[in-house]
C-alpha cells in the first residue's frame, strides 16, 4: 500500500513537471511569434533558400518566413479562429529529447509584451506512449489517457465554442481510441483567438541528418473562423512560414522547417535539413 502510494505521488509529481516544462516552452514560443506579428513584419524579409523555396509560391497570402531557434511549421493569422484540426502519423523520435520535438497544433490569442496569451492547444511527442499526448489551455493543462505507439494515425482538433469553452480532442484511429477534455475559460472571458499554430519545436543544437528527413506529416488539417469561414493552412488568411535555423536568424543554416501545402493545403511535412 505504501508502495503504491508513493508511485502515486511520483507519477504526479513527473506529471507536473512536464506540465510545467511544456507551458514554457508554448510560452517562450508564443512570445516570439506574436512579437512578430504585432510588429507587422518577419525577422527576415529574404526569400527562402535551397529545399524550404517551393512554399514562397504556394500562397498568395504567404508573408516573409519567421526565422527562429525552436519551431518549424506554419502559423495562420488574419482571422479569430474557432476550430483547428490534423491528422498525424506518430513517428519514432529523431531529435534528442533535449530538443523536444513534440508537434503542436493549436490557436492562440495575441498578447503583447511578456504576459501568457489565452491557447487552446495539443502537442504530441514523438515515439508515442503514456502520456505523449498533451494539453495546454488557459489556464490549465494535463495529459489525455489516449496512448498512442509509432505507427498510429491521430486525429487532434481544438474548437472555441465562444461561450467561455475549450474542447480538446484526440483520437488514435488505428486503436479506436478517444478523449475529449472540455475546460472552461476563467471569468467568463471570450478570448479573440487570432492566430492558429501548427508547427514542431526543435531546440537547441541537432545534429544535420545524411539527408532531409521527415519529423512530422500532417494531413486533413482544417479551420475555421468564428464566422463559419473553412479553410485550410493556406487560407483564405494570412499563412507565416516558421522556419528554425542554427542562430534563430536569416543568415544561419536552416535546421528544420515546413515542406509547401499540398492537397488544397491540407497535408505538409515537417523536415530535419541536411546542411
Amino acid at each position: 500500500m505504501i508502495t503504491s502510494v508513493l508511485a502515486r505521488r511520483r507519477l504526479r509529481a513527473d506529471q507536473k513537471r512536464r506540465a510545467e516544462r511544456r507551458g514554457a516552452i508554448h510560452r517562450h514560443i508564443t512570445r516570439v511569434l506574436c512579437g512578430a506579428a504585432t510588429a507587422g513584419i518577419a525577422l527576415s524579409t529574404l526569400g527562402l533558400a535551397g529545399a524550404i523555396s517551393p512554399a514562397s509560391a504556394a500562397t498568395q497570402s504567404l508573408s516573409p518566413p519567421v526565422y527562429n531557434n525552436g519551431a518549424a511549421g506554419y502559423l495562420a493569422q488574419g482571422r479569430w479562429f474557432r476550430f483547428a484540426s490534423t491528422t498525424l502519423t506518430v513517428p519514432p523520435r529523431i531529435v534528442p529529447k533535449a530538443s523536444v520535438g513534440d508537434v503542436v497544433i493549436g490557436i492562440h490569442a495575441s498578447c503583447p509584451g511578456q504576459c501568457a496569451p489565452p491557447s487552446d492547444l495539443i502537442g504530441v511527442e514523438p515515439g508515442g506512449g503514456p502520456g505523449s499526448i498533451w494539453y495546454q489551455g488557459f489556464p490549465n493543462g494535463g495529459e489525455f489517457k489516449v496512448s498512442p505507439n509509432v505507427g498510429d494515425q491521430l486525429t487532434v482538433s481544438v474548437y472555441y465554442d465562444q461561450q467561455g469553452h475549450n474542447y480538446l480532442t484526440a483520437t488514435d484511429l488505428t486503436q479506436h481510441t478517444t478523449q475529449t477534455i472540455r475546460e472552461a475559460l476563467p471569468g467568463g472571458m471570450h478570448p479573440a483567438y487570432d492566430h492558429a499554430e501548427l508547427y514542431s519545436t526543435v531546440f537547441g543544437d541537432v545534429p544535420p541528418p545524411a539527408a532531409d528527413t521527415r519529423l512530422w506529416q500532417f494531413t486533413g488539417t482544417r479551420l475555421t473562423t468564428y464566422t463559419g469561414v473553412h479553410g485550410t493552412v493556406q487560407g483564405p488568411w494570412q499563412l507565416t512560414e516558421l522556419v528554425k535555423t542554427t542562430d534563430g536568424t536569416s543568415t544561419g543554416a536552416v535546421v528544420a522547417s515546413p515542406s509547401a501545402p499540398v492537397n488544397g493545403g491540407q497535408d505538409f511535412g515537417i523536415w530535419l535539413r541536411h546542411r
